[in-house]
């Protein structure tokens, strides 16, 4: 085995999976309040438009504050840092237990998102730091693995939570309390686990670290390709808002999904917590294997348009199919299929905007990921309204299959090399 191979293996063990881990935590403290919806909303008076609006508002704080969260990691170190933002969300997560009214609902959304907010994007800076381009790629994949994992996993293990609760601590608050110390646990954790730097850990010998270090060093001297343009040439460049809302419009559907899949699946007749988080992970679990297996595929054949169009038009349809199906088991078969092919189109994303020099760089991933991030404002509040209009989810479906539909003009108008650059 080569010194490379033995070094990727030791940092996967090391550092890839606890954060995938980490990650997974972070997503089941943030959409357990799927499965306390189910009681909770009762509980405090939350109808379907509050509760979509406090779905929405963690990423106020989310977006808000990956920037400065980016600023701490710097000053305070890699280690601190993670300690430090898995305890606070943590935290935060237990506190949501002890929620009585809409308006701590919604403060504790907010802050949820303010802890969780630089996480995931810090990670990959992190990870970045001890593996070099050659072994980056499958090893970032993981964390886009967790958000379907941590759906598979924590459905069933919040239904079944929130099945335990007494007259005197109702089961969704009993969720949040557990999961949250969980979190809490795991961040101090943390900081016996990880490391600033390379060069600090122990359990790498000495050839290991050199050829770290040295791949380091090879990538600062190759430079990364172009510089990096302005910000203000960057906003002008089309290329960069057609792949930016191309995002947009591939995680929407799973942003919204996740919110309410639960509250859907209780409205058409299953009333047990637990079956409801087991049923709720299927969906989940094919979206997770699209994302492997059409990425695999595509790497394989070197083509990204027509693995992101054909999956997109896949999840687009099982969207509108189990609109119409009503609510059955026959829906969330369709569903089923269609989250496959969500994420199968998710997955093959990334490669299209890395494709141009301009949309490579750091401040235009930055660029697309945020736009992305403003469906997870957007989405649950407005399915929230549309819900506490109608009583139904058969128009929002129908919506979002619509909306995945224009990833295939979107992706048109990228193969046709019409957006170009700005001067």
């Amino acid at each position: 085995m080569t010194t490379g191979e033995s070094t990727y293996r030791t940092v996967l063990w090391r550092v890839v999976f606890p954060i995938t881990a980490m990650i997974v935590l972070s997503s089941i403290d943030r959409v357990n309040i799927s499965f306390a919806a189910l009681r909770m909303n009762a509980d405090i008076g939350l109808d379907p438009a509050a509760y979509g609006l406090g779905a929405s508002l963690f990423f106020v704080g989310y977006i808000a504050c990956q920037l400065p969260s980016a600023a701490v990691l710097r000053r305070i170190g890699a280690r601190r840092w993670i300690a430090f933002s898995v305890i606070g969300w943590g935290v935060t997560a237990a506190l949501m237990g002890l929620v009585t009214n809409r308006t701590q609902f919604f403060g504790l959304r907010v802050l949820l998102g303010v802890f969780e907010s630089g996480f995931a994007p810090g990670t990959v800076w992190y990870i970045s730091q001890w593996l070099p381009r050659a072994y980056r790629a499958r090893s970032l994949s993981l964390s886009m693995v967790a958000i379907p994992l941590s759906v598979v996993i924590g459905g069933p293990i919040c239904g079944a939570l929130v099945s335990l609760g007494s007259s005197t601590l109702p089961g969704w608050r009993l969720m949040f309390f557990v999961e949250g110390a969980v979190t809490v646990l795991a961040g101090f954790a943390a900081l016996a686990w990880f490391v600033d730097r390379p060069d600090q850990a122990k359990w790498l010998d000495a050839d290991q670290r050199r050829w770290i270090a040295e791949a380091a060093e090879a990538e600062t001297a190759a430079g990364g390709g172009a510089e990096a343009p302005p910000f203000s040439r960057l906003i002008r460049t089309p290329r960069l808002w057609v792949c930016a809302f191309l995002w947009f419009v591939l995680v929407t559907a799973s942003n919204a999904m996740v919110f309410w899949l639960p509250l859907t699946i209780k409205a058409a007749g299953q009333h047990d917590p637990l079956v409801i988080g087991v049923l709720s992970a299927l969906p989940w679990a094919a979206l997770g294997t699209g994302l492997l297996l059409n990425a695999r595929h595509s790497d394989r054949t070197g083509e990204r348009r027509w693995h992101v169009g054909i999956a997109a038009v896949l999840g687009a349809s099982g969207l509108a199919l189990a609109a119409f199906a009503g609510p059955s088991a026959a829906a969330l078969a369709i569903l089923v299929v269609g989250c496959f092919g969500i994420g199968g189109a998710q997955s093959v994303f990334w490669a299209i905007p890395t494709e141009s020099p301009l949309t490579r760089h750091a401040q235009a991933i930055v660029t697309i990921n945020l736009v992305g991030n403003l469906s997870g404002l957007i989405v649950p509040a407005a399915i929230g309204r549309v819900v506490a209009a109608t009583g139904s989810t058969a128009m929002p479906i129908y919506a979002l299959a619509a909306l995945t539909l224009c990833a295939v003009p979107l992706l048109a108008i990228l193969g046709r090399g019409s957006v170009r650059p700005a001067v």
